[in-house]
């Protein structure tokens, strides 16, 4: 199949030995104060049962990675309730001490693990989601917890991980549930890849992320061919030649045979890099978020890139992308 058929099949288918912990407005906020340091991993941090799984995953990684561990904590006076009879005036105060109270014992928790001197802790007066887009600039990883549980309450993402993942500058990792899942010997990367640049960016990423932790990698490739040839006659001859019939069989087996084809180049070009490293790869049929968020049931980490956008302009994470989070059980990373 020439290259011009195979593209419209494939769119077919700080320290802290500080007293204090760091504390600023988003005002006060300048370029001079910000250190920049591409090696860190930055955490969202709300003290909240949600937020639990998401540090746990994160020193984790940093400690695997020998990453320095920035723990952000975020509190904004127009969403938190009356403090107890206190003066208007004394409520900011108070609120800044609580903030500082829950990054303090969540530094500690990351120190014990990493040592102080690669932990950092800000509390910031803020919107969570725009302070970590904004940390993602310099960061490695940024990442977020879920209040979401899953595949039966999977529409209760929080917003701030949708937020997240989709304006990061950086792979943006959501932890849902249990943090004890990482890539290692036993628990491989999941990838989900097709025709896209945003795919290759996240294969590349899933790669580098087996290699470096021993993981295998498991590509998987979704097919679903929702174009329906008889309503849309001139797809046929543009894919498969002037003398193509409307065939749908035939169409589903050409489509499969393409992606399985594609699929295995990519398997290919990666062992060719990783001689050592163990590649699989299935195609299947079925929606894409959903079997890549099933396939990737236990694995230590599901990698999928993000177009943004979408077909509707406020959809800015693509509907992949987000469906994928909202079903799967184990961390997802997205790569923009």
């Amino acid at each position: 199949m020439g290259d011009a058929a195979g593209a419209v099949v494939g769119a077919v288918v700080g320290a802290v030995g500080q007293s204090d912990v760091e504390r600023t407005t988003m005002s006060e906020r300048t370029a001079a104060e910000e250190v920049p340091d591409s090696r860190r991993i930055v955490v969202g941090y709300s003290g909240t049962e949600g937020s639990e799984p998401a540090l746990a995953w994160a020193i984790e990684t940093a400690r695997r990675e020998g990453r320095p561990l920035t723990i952000l904590h975020c509190y904004d006076l127009a969403h938190v309730p009356v403090l107890g009879p206190t003066a208007p005036d004394g409520q900011a105060d108070l609120m800044a001490s609580v903030a500082d109270q829950v990054v303090g014992v969540a530094v500690e928790r990351a120190a014990a693990v990493l040592g102080r001197d690669a932990v950092t802790g800000t509390c910031v007066l803020g919107s969570a989601a725009g302070e970590l887009v904004a940390e993602s600039e310099t960061a490695h990883l940024v990442v977020t917890g879920s209040h979401g549980r899953g595949r039966l309450l999977g529409g209760l993402l929080a917003s701030t991980s949708y937020n997240v993942t989709a304006h990061a500058a950086c792979p943006a990792v959501v932890v849902r549930g249990d943090a004890s899942l990482h890539p290692d010997a036993e628990h491989r990367v999941v990838v989900g890849v097709d025709d896209s640049e945003p795919s290759m960016h996240a294969l590349d990423r899933a790669v580098q992320v087996a290699v470096d932790t021993g993981a295998a990698l498991h590509l998987v490739r979704v097919i679903h061919p929702t174009v329906d040839l008889h309503a849309q006659p001139d797809v046929a001859p543009m894919v498969f030649g002037d003398t193509y019939a409307l065939d749908d069989a035939r169409y589903s087996e050409e489509l499969r045979a393409y992606a399985e084809d594609a699929t295995r180049e990519l398997v290919d070009r990666v062992l060719a890099q990783h001689r050592g490293l163990e590649v699989t790869s299935e195609v299947v049929e079925d929606s894409p978020g959903l079997a890549i968020a099933r396939i990737g049931e236990g694995a230590g980490l599901v990698v999928v890139g993000s177009r943004g956008r979408g077909g509707f302009t406020g959809m800015l994470l693509g509907s992949v992308s987000h469906t994928v989070i909202h079903h799967a059980t184990s961390p997802v990373m997205v790569v923009r």
